[in-house]
């Protein structure tokens, strides 16, 4: 990726904003996402690399899991989310289309969708239990006050459920969902907390989040349980990232499967969600440090960043070699090519995005191969002097490595105090 080549690319590298400054949006500060005016998530490239090196972790826990990946379309016939009542109780937030159209939607839901196609595709034996199903989806829903990429009215999730054969069936896989969350959530070094009922299978991971909307009192366990009891703690925000609970409507849809007795019987289906657009917000909030964000290597956007020191053209020329040949060898490595942005401004990128190694190419480099090769910020890695073969042999060995950098603050402090 060269940065001069992409949209918003000037503001990379603006001096971070007080993490205690009310309003302070991370993502948008780092040029990470962007809004329109009506409310809706752009990623941008650099934020784009971050959702995807997330959903590869994910698609890989959940295949690990057993869960078999589909995908549906993003719009439904009104009428095929009608019997789980959606209508009456948050028709404010479906986003339609006017006449002729007004019978279609967009998605905010995934399980009647995935029902109404499971009905038609085909479960016909109990030999098809537990049947684990995962998708990544955009959810439209309409929010009169979206909160950044917390709470938009478009997100991305990836959506998954269990079809079991009896209630117990759907306990073990509702604790088995449990799990491939907290197996994902580690693999991304994302601090959650799992709020869970044992009796009915309903759960939520919620991570500290000073203006999240989901403390423990709110979750489901709690909300599905009014004799739950609650202390002041339960009521500090936090954020949710994910949540799953038992879902009651099937016996509305057409899916049945015949039974060891050859009977035709309902499934009992739990439902599940983890949001990926909260991940990256998680990660931001829980690995920043006072220069940037230190992200866990399998996640951040660049291993690399390759920059020109001065304006002289055959050193500009002499960078872009050197950042191709990286990309060349499978390194995933940046270009910071921005006309007029100082040194200071690219590694305040650098440092603001979590890319731990910068090479910088200078007059010399362009005539005598001599790359300088610099760590992380406050790492104490001392400046390297490197050919293009040595940086190669030292970035394979190195270029994954964690830099988990000062934090700016505890991670237990991240959320609200009462």
């Amino acid at each position: 990726m060269r940065l001069s080549k992409i949209p918003h690319g000037e503001s990379l590298g603006e001096p971070l904003p007080d993490p205690d400054a009310p309003g302070a949006d991370l993502p948008s500060h780092l040029g990470l996402a962007r809004f329109t005016d009506a409310g809706f998530p752009w990623f941008a490239p650099v934020g784009q690399r971050l959702v995807t090196n997330i959903r590869r972790i994910v698609r890989r826990e959940m295949e690990r899991a057993g869960y078999a990946e589909f995908h549906g379309p993003a719009v439904s016939r009104v009428d095929t989310v009608a019997p789980a009542g959606w209508l009456e109780k948050y028709g404010d937030e479906l986003i339609g289309f006017a006449a002729p159209f007004e019978q279609y939607t967009l998605a905010a839901t995934s399980e009647e969708p995935l029902l109404s196609f499971i009905g038609s595709a085909g479960l016909t034996s109990h030999r098809q239990l537990p049947m684990r199903l995962f998708e990544f989806r955009e959810i439209f829903r309409f929010r009169d006050r979206p909160q950044g990429i917390y709470n938009s009215r478009q997100f991305q999730c990836c959506l998954f459920a269990s079809l079991d054969a009896d209630h117990a069936g759907y306990l073990y896989s509702a604790a088995h969902a449990q799990r491939t969350v907290r197996a994902v959530l580690d693999r991304l070094r994302v601090r959650a907390e799992l709020v869970s009922d044992p009796d009915t299978g309903g759960f939520e991971f919620v991570f500290p989040y000073a203006r999240g909307d989901r403390p423990r009192s709110r979750t489901i366990p709690y909300h599905r349980d009014a004799s739950r009891p609650t202390t002041p703690e339960d009521d500090i925000p936090q954020g949710g990232v994910a949540m799953g609970y038992g879902y009651a409507h099937v016996p509305r849809f057409e899916v049945r499967f015949r039974a060891e007795d050859n009977r035709l019987r309902t499934p009992v289906m739990g439902t599940y969600g983890l949001g990926v657009q909260r991940c990256v917000l998680a990660l931001l909030e829980q690995h920043r440090t006072p220069d940037g964000v230190a992200l866990p290597a399998e996640v951040r956007p660049f291993d690399v960043l390759v920059t020109a020191q001065g304006r002289n053209p055959a050193v500009t020329e002499a960078a872009a070699r050197v950042y191709e040949d990286l990309v060349e060898h499978g390194f995933s490595a940046v270009l910071d090519d921005r006309h007029g942005a100082s040194m200071g401004k690219r590694m305040r990128f650098a440092d603001g995005v979590g890319v731990p190694w910068r090479v910088v190419v200078g007059a010399e480099s362009a005539d005598a191969d001599a790359l300088r090769l610099r760590g992380p910020r406050g790492a104490g890695e001392p400046e390297r002097l490197l050919s293009p073969a040595a940086l190669r042999e030292h970035l394979a060995l190195r270029a994954g490595e964690e830099w988990a950098g000062r934090p700016v603050r505890p991670v237990e402090e991240t959320g609200a105090k009462r």
